[in-house]
Parts: structure tokens; C-alpha cells; sequence
């Protein structure tokens, strides 16, 4: 009886492996990747402090992907995304806060296949750029403008599921390893980071969806 169950065991996972074997070699290479996120957020809050008062606070972004696949599973790309964020803080002196931010990274995508499966790690290194510019609305009517810019290299993973031939989803962190030099502005504004972070929190867990053509 043992051997019988030993063999229907054996029998069925190499169907299952073969079965899998075929979707994925089923699977067309596709040259190009696009994929592409957007994002909408509103907050609120009150401070009770006798000098708090209240805000509101809103927050906009979109970001887009493209990738050339040079081989199956290499290929170069670009990001490119910008950001919107205003606040309002009606009860305060600063009446409006605002910033606008730009951000590009061209990359090279190195994709690692999961056994036979339609699952897929891969692996992002680049470097990058960003600009952003803030302004300040005062209640007495001044107004303050400042700039922030920064260069970045990076390297980022994440999980690639192939859900048809031509779609497919994926899951990220932001940057794991990266290195980052800020300019506010002025030549004594500066600061440089280097960071390593292998304990993220969810907010830095990112999904998207891609079309392969």
C-alpha cells in the first residue's frame, strides 16, 4: 500500500512540474514592459494645544515605468513620477503649504525565474534624481519659495507575478540599499546618507500592475 501511495505521489508531482513546466515555456518573450502607478490621499487633524490649531493636508502622485528587455530576463528602464502635497493650516500664521516634486531613475532590471512558475524576483539597480520646490503662504500675505534637490543609486526588489501573456502584477520596497545626496538650496545646505534597511515598514510595500508588449 505504501509503495502504491509512493508511486500516485510521485506520479502527481511530476504533472504538477511538468504542467508548470509547459505554462511557463507557453509564456511569449515580450520586449517592452509599461507599468504605472497613481495615488490620492486627504488627512486631517487637530491640535488642542492652546498654541495648535487645525490642518488639512492632501497629498497626489502618479508614477510611470518603462522597461526594454535586452534578454529574457535583462533589461533597461526609466521611472519617472511626480508628486503634489498641500496643507492647509487655517487656525495658524502659515496658511498654505505647498510642494511639487520630480523625480527620474533609470535602471537595469535583472529577473530571476522561480523554478517553473509564473512567479518572478527581480531586481533593480540605478541611479536617480529628484527636484522639488515649496512655498510657504503666510496668513499676513508674505510668501516664502525654497527648492530641494537630490542624486541617489539604489538597488531595489521585488516579486513579479505573470498573470496572462501580456499583464502582469508586482510587489515592491522602496530603495533596500541606497546612497543619497540632498542640496537645500544653498552650497552650506547640503547632506549626504548612505542606508541599509532591511526592516521596512508597510508603507514602503508598493503594488503595481504591467503590460507587456
Amino acid at each position: 500500500m505504501r509503495k502504491i501511495l509512493s508511486l500516485v505521489c510521485m506520479v502527481t508531482l511530476f504533472l504538477l512540474v511538468q504542467s508548470q513546466a509547459r505554462a511557463q515555456e507557453q509564456e511569449p518573450f515580450k520586449k517592452n514592459l509599461i507599468g504605472g502607478s497613481l495615488a490620492f490621499s486627504n488627512s486631517n487633524a487637530s491640535d488642542r494645544e492652546p498654541n495648535g490649531g487645525n490642518y488639512d493636508g492632501k497629498t497626489f502622485a502618479i508614477n510611470a515605468t518603462y522597461i526594454h528587455y535586452l534578454k529574457k530576463n535583462i533589461g533597461i528602464g526609466a521611472a519617472v513620477g511626480y508628486s503634489h502635497y498641500t496643507t492647509y493650516y487655517p487656525d495658524l500664521n502659515i496658511d498654505k503649504y505647498k510642494i511639487n516634486s520630480y523625480m527620474f531613475r533609470p535602471f537595469i532590471r535583472f529577473d530571476i525565474p522561480l523554478w517553473q512558475s509564473r512567479f518572478s524576483v527581480f531586481n533593480d539597480l540605478g541611479i536617480g534624481g529628484d527636484y522639488s520646490r515649496s512655498q510657504n503662504d503666510y496668513a499676513t500675505g508674505g510668501q516664502i519659495e525654497s527648492y530641494t534637490w537630490g542624486l541617489e543609486a539604489f538597488y531595489s526588489p521585488g516579486l513579479m507575478f505573470r498573470l496572462k501573456s501580456n499583464i502582469s502584477l508586482q510587489a515592491s520596497f522602496a530603495s533596500l540599499v541606497s546612497y543619497n545626496y540632498r542640496n537645500r538650496g544653498s552650497a552650506d545646505a547640503y547632506s549626504h546618507s548612505f542606508g541599509i534597511t532591511p526592516n521596512h515598514s508597510f508603507n514602503d510595500l508598493q503594488f503595481g500592475i504591467n503590460f507587456l508588449f
